[in-house]
């Protein structure tokens, strides 16, 4: 039986990543019907008897941004695979540290010491991987095997950067229906962008790789 080729596994990864993602935040909106999707972050789901759950997804998802960056930096030469490696990387260490400290309960009149190390993991992750965007306009221009991602690359960062702003200033200004911004970014938007990275990176060959 032929090895399954290393960087199609780790493109493999991402992808199992982020459908582990989607897959279990849509499964909570139907376990926590308590909380309304416009009224309510995505990290809210990590307190109540499915908190685990949600940890998980952080986890999986974060995993899979590992891998990815593991495949960006295999097939991308010099050190602009690097720098996409390392946006990937501390966009899945954003994750984790979400995913280990959890959001203060909606409505908590004060800011407890774990809700601001999430709030400080979630905005690694979110700038990081908005980040990855506009790094791989550069560093994609200049390859053959990802070469044609290049605008692919640049209308993800902006339309990622664009809902991050309407998503916070919404927040703001606004209040309700904020989840609905950042559900179209975190739950639509970047997941997708993770895999279809990955789906590249499934179509790749490390024989293939730039040096």
């Amino acid at each position: 039986m032929p090895r399954t080729d290393p960087v199609v596994t780790l493109g493999r990864a991402a992808i199992v990543g982020a459908l582990a993602w989607v897959g279990i935040i849509a499964v909570l909106h139907l376990l926590r019907p308590d909380l309304a999707p416009g009224d309510a972050y995505i990290s809210n789901y990590a307190r109540g008897d499915w908190a685990w759950l949600m940890r998980l997804a952080f986890f999986l998802n974060a995993a899979g941004w590992v891998a990815a960056g593991e495949g960006m930096r295999r097939t991308v030469p010099g050190r602009a695979g690097v720098t996409l490696a390392v946006l990937a990387w501390l966009g899945a260490l954003g994750l984790v540290i979400a995913g280990v400290f959890r959001a203060d309960p909606l409505g908590s009149p004060t800011v407890s010491a774990e809700g601001w190390l999430h709030s400080r993991g979630a905005g690694l992750a979110f700038i990081a991987l908005i980040a990855l965007g506009f790094a791989g306009w550069l560093a994609f221009r200049d390859t053959t095997m990802w070469g044609r991602w290049t605008r692919v690359s640049l209308t993800y960062g902006l339309v990622a950067s664009g809902l991050l702003a309407v998503y916070l200033v919404w927040a703001d200004a606004v209040g309700d229906g904020f989840g609905w911004w950042q559900r179209a970014l975190a739950f639509a938007v970047i997941p997708a962008w993770l895999a279809a990275l990955g789906a590249r990176l499934d179509r790749i060959r490390s024989g293939q790789t730039e040096n």
